[in-house]
């Protein structure tokens, strides 16, 4: 089987294993501009990867392009549960962005009846690393030594690129929480 990494909202994935089998688990990390994404078969991470969500003026129209990428990502994926980390309830005009899209993913996960766990980030980063108060490059460091193949993603000499990948680890995170919570 071929792990995938794919990055931009306009690319696609594309997975060897049938697709009618069902993918136990999908973890989101929701996010305004990126959204992490990760799949597990059992314990096994299968598919990686960052959508970036085109900035628009209306809000409503970004949640209609954040519902048509995890609507095609989901239905390519068949999972049969959802784990999303927990966004932080603020009152800042960039959380409130955030919350909207939270609600969105649960709006969608719902339409589409599969069941959702959602988990803190320091429930997650304890999970991962054993510490609340990790770090997002703890946790990646954390990852990186389970799954090799994250490497790539790991190391980047410019500030946007590690921030744009930590989505990823973040969701690899949330999926990894949640099978040690389910083990």
């Amino acid at each position: 089987m071929k792990t995938n990494h794919v990055t931009g909202s306009n690319s696609t994935t594309t997975n060897t294993r049938d697709r009618k089998a069902p993918i136990a688990l999908v973890a989101i990390d929701p996010g305004i501009a990126n959204l992490g994404l990760a799949t597990f078969e059992g314990r096994k991470l299968t598919d990686y990867t960052v959508k970036t969500i085109p900035q628009r003026p209306l809000v409503r129209s970004r949640l209609l392009l954040l519902q048509e990428i995890l609507e095609r990502y989901l239905d390519e994926k068949h999972p049969s549960k959802i784990a999303l980390e927990k966004t932080n309830f603020s009152s800042s005009t960039h959380n409130g962005l955030l919350v909207l899209v939270y609600y969105k993913i649960l709006a969608i996960a719902r339409h589409k009846r599969i069941e959702v766990s959602e988990y803190s980030p320091i429930t997650v980063r304890k999970a991962v690393c054993g510490n609340g108060h990790a770090t997002k490059r703890d946790v990646m460091k954390i990852l990186v030594s389970r799954y090799p193949e994250l490497r790539v993603f790991s190391g980047s000499d410019r500030r946007y690129k590690e921030r744009h990948f930590y989505n990823l680890f973040d969701a690899v995170a949330v999926g990894l929480a949640h099978l040690k919570r389910r083990s």
